[in-house]
């Protein structure tokens, strides 16, 4: 008896891509990376945004525990220390010493797309710039002095610190008073 060897296929087997198949694999990934690319920007944006909002939050939270240590009223700021607001005397200090100790830190006074932009933080020391109406008044009762005399704003209506530019798609995040915080 004789055993015949197994007989062989005669298809063969290829490790790989041919040239074709590759090139065809790059076409269709560069069209999809051109149909993501202006996703891309828009998300990076928005978290731009939701950074800087939450950073003005937590210029809220600071705001609102130096006024309960401090008889009830909002901090004196000096929002461009290198281009005064308030004389010496007044003892107005820039945000980040005032509110430092009530956990601002550097790092939350910088809104990226400020960074990436007009790069207010570089010369200021924060992307935001605060309002001087509500400096020293009482929480419970402010006043705002204006041409027409005394106002009394509700909380909610006084923007209270803002991105010093419209840095975002040409709007700013605003934080009131209250502690709200709202795009603009």
């Amino acid at each position: 008896m004789h055993s015949n060897p197994p007989s062989r296929s005669h298809r063969h087997f290829r490790a790989g891509f041919t040239l074709v198949e590759l090139l065809i694999v790059m076409a269709i990934i560069g069209i999809l990376v051109s149909l993501l690319a202006p996703q891309l920007g828009s998300i990076r944006e928005r978290a731009e945004r939701a950074k800087c909002a939450a950073n003005l939050r937590n210029l809220a939270a600071a705001v609102q525990s130096y006024t309960v240590e401090n008889d009830n009223r909002f901090p004196m700021v000096e929002t461009n220390p290198s281009n005064p607001v308030y004389s010496a005397d007044v003892g107005a200090k820039p945000i980040l010493e005032v509110l430092g100790e009530y956990g601002v830190t550097p790092d939350s006074l910088k809104c990226p797309s400020d960074v990436r932009k007009q790069n207010w933080f570089k010369k200021t020391g924060s992307s935001y710039e605060w309002r001087p109406l509500l400096d020293g008044e009482l929480v419970s009762a402010p006043v705002i002095y204006t041409r027409r005399g005394e106002r009394f704003p509700p909380l909610s209506k006084i923007r209270l610190v803002m991105d010093f530019e419209k840095v975002h798609g040409g709007r700013a995040n605003l934080l009131f008073a209250d502690g709200t915080v709202k795009m603009n």
